[in-house]
């Protein structure tokens, strides 16, 4: 793990004034995932895109960690249906062109 490759959880939530414990139920839920070294917490910078996400739903709108789960459970069902549908579509297309 590289510095450069991660950010304080505490460090974060100071700059952009969220709860830790905001950051640790999103952890605990499988939102998302943080990494532990010398005793504290990190969040990868490939995950800030997903915790401002989230922090949105719950700061902005109000939706709790729960719904914010079910949320992005629906989410991951989407994006497998279309890719599902992608699929299809291609090997509709192969079908087609054979005609």
């Amino acid at each position: 793990m590289q510095p450069e490759d991660v950010i304080l959880v505490e460090d974060y939530c100071l700059n952009y004034a969220i709860e830790e414990t905001f950051v640790f139920s999103l952890e605990e839920y499988g939102l998302v995932e943080l990494v532990v070294a010398n005793d504290r917490k990190w969040i990868p910078l490939h995950q800030l895109q997903v915790i401002e996400k989230f922090s949105h739903l719950y700061y902005e709108l109000d939706i709790n960690v729960d719904g914010i789960d079910a949320i992005s459970h629906l989410l991951r069902k989407v994006e497998m249906m279309q890719e599902e549908i992608r699929l299809l579509k291609s090997r509709l297309n192969v079908y087609e062109g054979r005609s």
